[in-house]
């Protein structure tokens, strides 16, 4: 495995910048076994990329080559699948579930320590484990690289990665400082021992120097205390403070969210009141019906012609108020359903007043046209009915209210009409020959009475003969 990293290290990663921390032998779970290596590697330069690559041996040689790499932020999920039993497989939550299957389990164990040992410096412990045993993750294992060659004159030391993070490289002054001292120290290469002894007690008299500004900055220190503890004070005070005014604020808020639902409810108050107002305006106006009309319905004079009109247009006003579309909900009302039975009950006596009258009209104009045959005996001719006709048109328009609203009544008061008038043509028609008859015998001059029927209309005379 080591000649494998090295050889890794050198072909794939050295020539992107990237270390490689941790390698691990694996195949694809339940499919033919196809081997390659994941890794894990971080890059040399900063800002640092951790990345876990897919690498496998190519089919035409013995070199290694690049397939794939996720980005370690990419990874949700490590599932070890058992915490307890040794199990070389596990899984990779990327944008989708890898399954593997490790050469042995102490390579994965190697490798999931390494991810999240990653995880925990990079990442701020972003990862889920899964099924990954405690102890393992408290051993806090290491994360090493293998000296690697990574060209002529460039290798990868191996080490604790703890020590690599903690190693920090020279900048050009401290170089040029640690130049000029061992310039000062010409046995400094020939005689390590020395120099190390000589930079001990220089390290001791700066020590104690040290200590002699600490101590003499001690009042200071007092005073820089005590300015803490002041300004902690305050902070609390601060706090109280703004806590106090985050309870105001929540009370405001509080009151404003009722005032808030109370104008809410104002406001749907005030909708309703409106598409009421709206309702009862649309059934006063089309279900309202005039005391005049009333009074006209229930007491006008049907003889008159002033009268006749009143209740005509009564009637018609309660034609169009029975009529009324209504929109839905209207009939369930307890005061639209009282209007309507009002209307039927007007419209019923109204109906039965009209016709009783119409009835007396009828059998009084078969009585006044009766009387005057005789006015008719002797010319010899049928009465003129025009004048009674001209009475009876001015209920015109009251029968067709009749008809449209009660038709029984309409139809009773017709037939009764038909009745009387089949009578009192039959009585006439009587009477005419009775008369005619009697002047035809009580004659003795036939040729003036022959004379005189030749003066009679063709209808009379197609009668009498």
């Amino acid at each position: 495995m080591t000649a494998i990293k090295h050889a890794l290290q050198r072909d794939i990663f050295t020539p992107n910048d990237e270390r490689l921390l941790s390698i691990v032998n694996v195949c694809k779970a339940g499919k033919k076994k196809k081997n390659c290596f994941l890794c894990a590697t971080v890059t040399t330069e900063r800002p640092v990329q951790v990345k876990v690559v897919k690498v496998k041996k190519s089919d035409k040689g013995d070199f290694y080559k690049r397939q794939i790499a996720w980005a370690l932020r990419d990874l949700a999920v490590v599932d070890a699948k058992d915490a307890i039993k040794e199990n070389p497989e596990f899984d990779l939550h990327f944008e989708k579930i890898y399954k593997w299957v490790a050469s042995s389990t102490a390579e994965k164990n190697a490798f999931i320590s390494c991810i999240w040992k990653l995880n925990q410096r990079y990442l701020r412990k972003k990862i889920d484990f899964v099924n990954v045993s405690s102890q393992l993750l408290e051993e806090l294992p290491k994360v090493t690289e293998e000296s690697v060659p990574s060209g002529e004159n460039q290798s990868v030391t191996g080490g604790d990665e703890e020590a690599v993070d903690e190693y920090q490289e020279l900048n050009a002054r401290e170089e040029q400082d640690i130049e000029i001292m061992m310039e000062g120290c010409e046995y400094a290469i020939s005689n390590a021992e020395a120099f190390a002894e000589r930079l001990s007690r220089e390290l001791q008299v700066l020590d104690g120097a040290n200590i002699q500004s600490i101590m003499a900055s001690e009042k200071q220190v007092n005073i820089l205390m005590k300015l803490l503890d002041e300004a902690l004070k305050e902070v609390d005070q601060i706090e109280l403070k703004l806590s106090s005014y985050e309870e105001m604020l929540q009370s405001v808020k509080e009151q404003m969210d009722q005032i808030s639902e109370s104008n809410h409810l104002i406001h749907l108050s005030n909708t309703n009141n409106v598409k009421l107002l709206s309702e009862i305006e649309f059934l006063v106006n089309h279900m309202d019906l005039a005391k005049g009309h009333i009074k006209a319905l229930q007491e006008g004079d049907l003889s008159s012609s002033r009268g006749i009109e009143a209740c005509t247009n009564a009637a018609d006003a309660l034609l169009q108020c029975m009529n009324v579309a209504l929109r839905p909900g209207h009939d369930m009302l307890l005061a639209v359903e009282q209007q309507q039975q009002r209307f039927s009950d007007l419209r019923e006596n109204f109906a039965r007043r009209l016709a009783s009258h119409l009835n007396n009209v009828f059998v009084q104009q078969g009585h006044d046209q009766s009387s005057t045959l005789a006015q008719h005996s002797v010319e010899l001719t049928l009465p003129n009915h025009h004048p009674f006709h001209r009475d009876l048109l001015r209920y015109a328009k009251l029968m067709e209210w009749l008809k449209s609203t009660d038709y029984r009544k309409y139809e009773g008061l017709t037939k009764n009409y038909m009745d009387y008038l089949s009578r009192l043509y039959e009585r006439e028609i009587k009477d005419f020959f009775e008369v005619a008859k009697i002047k035809m015998t009580g004659t003795t001059k036939e040729s003036k009475k022959f004379g005189k029927l030749r003066h009679l209309s063709p209808l009379v005379c197609f009668l009498f003969y």
